[in-house]
Formats: C-alpha cells, sequence, structure tokens
C-alpha cells in the first residue's frame, strides 16, 4: 500500500509539474467569472498572473537546493489553495493568488532539475504506474472541476488542488530522498540581494503587470493607459539594458532562451485574446491544446529533422496573419517550442560553464524576460493606439461597441507579428551559427 501512495504521489507531481501554470490559472478565472459582478473576486487571479509571470526572477534572490524549492513551491500551493476558500476577503484572495502564482512558476523548473539529476545519477526512473497516475488524477480533476462547474461549489476544486499539491510534495519528498546527491546538501534559507537597483525594478514590473492585468477587466482612462505605456517603454529599456551582461556570457543560447518566452507568450497569451476577438468565440481552451499537443509532438516530430524547426516556426507566423490558416500557424509554433525545448534542455544541462542546480532556473529566467518584454510590446502598442485614437483598449481584448475597428485590430496583429518574426529569425540566425 505504501508502495502504492509512492507511485501516486510522484505521479501527481509530474503532473503538477507538467500543468501547474494552467491548472490553478483555469481554477481562478473561473472563480473570476462566476462572481464577474464583485470585483474582490478578480483580486486572486490578478496576483495570480503577476506572480506567475515574474515568480521565476525572484529566484535570483534565492540560494536555496533545487530539492528545498520544489518541497516549498508544493506548500505554496497547498496555502494558496486553502486561502482561496476565503476569496471574498481580499487578503485572503491576494496571499492566496500570490502564493498560487509563485507555485505555478516555480514547481516545473524545480522539478525539472531534481529529475535530471536523478536521471543522470540512475536513481530515479518514471514507470507506466506513474503514468496510470497521472490519467487517474486527470480523471478525478476534470470530474471535480465539472461538478464544481455546474453546482457554482468551485471550493471543491480548490479544496482537491490543495490535496494535490500536498501528495506532490510528499511525493518531491520521496524522490529527493531517493538521490544521494540531495543527501546532506543543505543550505540556510538566504534571500540575497545582489543589487537594490534590480530589485526596485522588479517591484516595479510587479506593480506594473498588476496594472496591466487590471486595466485587461476595468475601464480606465486614456490618460492612464499612456502612463502605463511610457512606464512599460522605460522597464522594457532597462530590461535590455540589463540582458547585455548575460548575453556576454551565454551567447547566443541567451537569444535562444529568450525566443522561447517570446513565442510561449504569443501563443499563450496574446494569440489567444486577439483570436477569441477575431472569431467570435473563447479560443482557450482550443489554443491550449494545441499547444500542448504541439508541445508534445514537436520531438518526436522534428527527431530527425530538428534543422527544419525555426523555419517552422517563421512559417507558422506568416500563416498565423490569415484567418484559414491562423490555428494552423498556432500549432507550428507550439511544434518549434516544444522541439526547441528539448534542445535548449541538453545544451544548458550539459554546459561545462554552467552550474547544474541553477542551469534550468537560468532558462526559466531568461524566458521569463521574453514572456514579460512582449507582454510590454503589446500592451504599449495598444495603449498607444487608444491614446491617439480615443477608443476604449478594452475592446482589444473585450467585444465592446466602443472599441478598435478590425483594421485596427489587424494592424495590431501584423505589427506584433512582425516584432516576434523579426526577433526570431535573428535568433534563428545566431544558433544556426552556433550550431
Amino acid at each position: 500500500m505504501k508502495r502504492i501512495m509512492n507511485v501516486f504521489n510522484e505521479g501527481v507531481l509530474d503532473l503538477l509539474a507538467n500543468a501547474g501554470v494552467a491548472i490553478p490559472y483555469f481554477f481562478c478565472l473561473t472563480l473570476y467569472n462566476q462572481n464577474k459582478n464583485i470585483f474582490v473576486f478578480a483580486l486572486p487571479f490578478l496576483m495570480l498572473y503577476t506572480f506567475r509571470a515574474l515568480g521565476m526572477l525572484l529566484t535570483t534572490f534565492i540560494t536555496l537546493p533545487a530539492s528545498t524549492m520544489l518541497s516549498m513551491s508544493n506548500l505554496f500551493g497547498v496555502i494558496g489553495s486553502l486561502c482561496m476558500l476565503g476569496a471574498s476577503n481580499p487578503v485572503f484572495g491576494i496571499i492566496g493568488g500570490v502564493f498560487l502564482g509563485l507555485a505555478s512558476s516555480w514547481i516545473w523548473p524545480y522539478y525539472l532539475t531534481v529529475r535530471s539529476r536523478g536521471k543522470m545519477d540512475k536513481e530515479f526512473k518514471f514507470n507506466r504506474m506513474h503514468t496510470l497516475s497521472m490519467i487517474l488524477t486527470i480523471i478525478l480533476l476534470l470530474i471535480v472541476e465539472l461538478i464544481a462547474t455546474k453546482t457554482k461549489l468551485l471550493n471543491l476544486s480548490f479544496i482537491l488542488l490543495a490535496f494535490l499539491f500536498f501528495a506532490a510534495m510528499v511525493g518531491g519528498m520521496n524522490v529527493t530522498h531517493r538521490l544521494t546527491f540531495y543527501q546532506g546538501l543543505e543550505k540556510k534559507p538566504k534571500f540575497r540581494i545582489n543589487s537594490f537597483f534590480n530589485l526596485i525594478v522588479l517591484a516595479s514590473l510587479v506593480m506594473l503587470l498588476f496594472i496591466i492585468r487590471y486595466t485587461r477587466l476595468k475601464e480606465v482612462s486614456n490618460t492612464i493607459d499612456l502612463a502605463i505605456s511610457i512606464a512599460a517603454i522605460v522597464l522594457f529599456l532597462i530590461l535590455a539594458y540589463y540582458q547585455l551582461g548575460v548575453h556576454k556570457k551565454m551567447f547566443p543560447v541567451s537569444l535562444v532562451a529568450i525566443n522561447r518566452g517570446v513565442v510561449m507568450n504569443y501563443v499563450m497569451l496574446y494569440a489567444i485574446f486577439d483570436s477569441t476577438i477575431r472569431f467570435k468565440f473563447n479560443t482557450l481552451m482550443l489554443v491550449y491544446t494545441l499547444y500542448l499537443v504541439g508541445f508534445e509532438l514537436g520531438p518526436a516530430l522534428l527527431k530527425k529533422r530538428q534543422n527544419w524547426r525555426y523555419p517552422l516556426l517563421l512559417l507558422g507566423l506568416v500563416l498565423a496573419l490569415f484567418n484559414y490558416t491562423y490555428f494552423v500557424g498556432l500549432f507550428l509554433l507550439a511544434v518549434f517550442v516544444g522541439t526547441d525545448n528539448r534542445i535548449l534542455n541538453d545544451a544548458l544541462y550539459t554546459d561545462p560553464d554552467l552550474d547544474s542546480e541553477r542551469a534550468f532556473l537560468i532558462k526559466y529566467q531568461l524566458s521569463c524576460v521574453g514572456n514579460v518584454s512582449q507582454q510590454l510590446i503589446y500592451m504599449t502598442t495598444i495603449y498607444f493606439i487608444s491614446y491617439f485614437t480615443d477608443i476604449n483598449a478594452l475592446g482589444f481584448f473585450n467585444n465592446i461597441s466602443n472599441g478598435p475597428t478590425n483594421s485596427t485590430l489587424y494592424g495590431v496583429h501584423l505589427f506584433i507579428t512582425a516584432i516576434v518574426f523579426i526577433y526570431a529569425a535573428v535568433t534563428f540566425y545566431f544558433a544556426r551559427e552556433k550550431e
């Protein structure tokens, strides 16, 4: 019985690590959609979004082993899920959103680090029983979410989520206890501030992303839109300058990692808003399904043709310009991310100049920079347009009467796609030279 429970817990850990970004996000979004007339229910969603986007940048200040951080991320998931039971109270809602955001951001890279260490030392292997436990957990999640959505008792979902994070925490402890590398590896919890300037920039990004997400839910004046866009430009330039030192050490791998974040944000955030407005239905689940399928199939489809991944990425961006081939283009982008992700992992984890414990963290920190940068460019674009054309910026995210025209929406889509295309083409040039 104990062995069965251990296998189940490790299977849950693998599932949450892979889907931990999406499940809490979906639950919090559902909670908000069920209570749109009560703004307090938007706070957990806003905080989760903000700290999920920036959580990896926080890890630059934390010096703890990956095994400890994996346990901490799952513990944060438990605390955050339980706090969401009292989401009608703004204090609990905010705390719950922050903890779930950090858990979503941290669980996968730290699990990937621990799992890779276990595979390298031949002390951990994922088997069929783990896969079975994952399937059972998915079925349980779907049943509970269906019941919770139909009865509007979403607390059931958060109770289940707290249980799953707890099971994942136990599963993570089981795995790390079997790895000799982590035995006796202890460091006192440390929050190291290398530069107060970096901390100020990070705090500014937290506030800016919170405000950006808020303005997607509530109408604000065009003057505020302009102020937000100017702040976004300043922070974007600071981010770009900060990355120069990183590029000197890791070029062109740093370009590749940032490009990964840019493309992921294009598919998983920008394209969802764009396609929902364009095709007049909620495309969230369709885009997410295309992403998951493309991501998983990518390494197999391009196993013998890995050098095709960048041409497919550029082709996908072109196809996403047209309605008839829009979702085919997104699928090709997902294939690129899945294939490039495998190659990037191997390149970083085997790099002799990088600490293997921080290799994946560096990748996700750079991806986070790409993700945030692409968001800042997008939001700056639409806020400037909203201000100078005197239209409601909410129209870029919702179908409203005083929003942008179809030609304006397509113009923004063309501009954002061109930015991503140019960055991808530059990355392709230097990555090809390296390979």
